[in-house]
């Protein structure tokens, strides 16, 4: 059983009209509002592709075994989980501008490399079958003769 209170009826009414009344707005602060998402668009733009170039560098790179693919690896990885933030274009500045929350990124991370770790270690290689020699067809010899055009 529901029981009501009758004077605090006429409290909710009140509440309930001031939802619906308009919001003081003045154009000056309605239109800032578009000129400032316009104007950073683009920097937003350009930092989101520089933080999926990372990433996809490190999903790429992360079975390296040497050479460039490592090292683009490491240094992909030094600069994701380096905790330095007095740097414009570090890791966690990049996701905080953008509106990402960088542990968040780094946890994930974390855990699709252990992931590929499990995946990689569960991998099974079959035995090799044994090697079978391949004849290749000899190239013709020439004699010097005909090379040059000389007749004998």
């Amino acid at each position: 059983m529901m029981q009501t209170n009758v004077s605090s009826g006429g409290f909710m009414l009140d509440e309930m009209s001031s939802m619906f009344q308009p919001d003081s707005l003045l154009p000056v602060q309605y239109f800032e509002n578009f000129r400032r998402k316009v104007q950073t668009e683009p920097e937003k733009r350009l930092l989101l592709a520089v933080l999926e170039d990372a990433l996809a560098c490190y999903q790429k790179h992360f079975s390296s075994r040497g050479g460039r693919g490592m090292r683009l690896f490491r240094e992909t990885e030094e600069w994701i989980f380096r905790e330095d933030s007095t740097r414009p274009f570090c890791f966690t500045n990049i996701c905080e501008v953008v509106g990402f929350d960088p542990q968040y990124i780094r946890k994930g991370l974390l855990k699709w490399r252990e992931m590929k770790i499990e995946e990689i270690s569960r991998m099974t290689f079959d035995a090799l079958p044994p090697r079978t020699r391949i004849k290749l067809p000899q190239p013709h010899r020439i004699e010097r003769t005909r090379m040059i055009g000389l007749r004998a």
